[in-house]
């Protein structure tokens, strides 16, 4: 397991109503994904220009975003989101950023619960862009059942 999902762990359960982390990337935390081929998924928040270097990573607890009520517990299973993103220094953009991503993880979740997709042969097999969010099986956590998305 790399350290920084370790850290992310450790940070969420000092912080157990914590719902996103924003932290500077660590080197090396999305390698499995790119050495797949594969581009780490972003999210560009709207307080931030189309041109900033995606160096800083924004972290979501995907079950404190449904409502999870037992976080904090190491043996509760957990899924957590990790996004590539620009630096967000302020703690104003920190607080617009977190918002905007809330609302457009729950918006994707909501959409791939919509049964009119499930059995559309056009329903798109791949994120349309980079910032539609999408869980990654193969980055488990076998610790403690933590999910990543890389």
């Amino acid at each position: 397991m790399h350290h920084a999902v370790r850290d992310d762990r450790l940070w969420f359960q000092r912080h157990p109503t914590a719902i996103v982390r924003f932290r500077k990337s660590a080197p090396g935390e999305f390698a499995p994904l790119q050495q797949c081929g594969e581009e780490p998924p972003a999210f560009r928040p709207s307080v931030c220009k189309a041109t900033a270097p995606l160096n800083w990573v924004a972290v979501v607890d995907l079950m404190q975003l449904l409502g999870s009520t037992s976080a904090g517990d190491a043996t509760t299973p957990c899924a957590r989101l990790r996004l590539r993103t620009p630096a967000l220094r302020s703690n104003d953009h920190r607080q617009a950023a977190k918002q905007e991503l809330m609302e457009a993880v729950a918006a994707e979740l909501l959409a791939q619960t919509d049964p009119e997709t499930w059995n559309r042969t056009d329903a798109p097999t791949a994120p349309a862009s980079p910032d539609d969010v999408d869980i990654n099986a193969d980055d488990i956590d076998s610790d403690n059942g933590d999910w990543l998305a890389a």
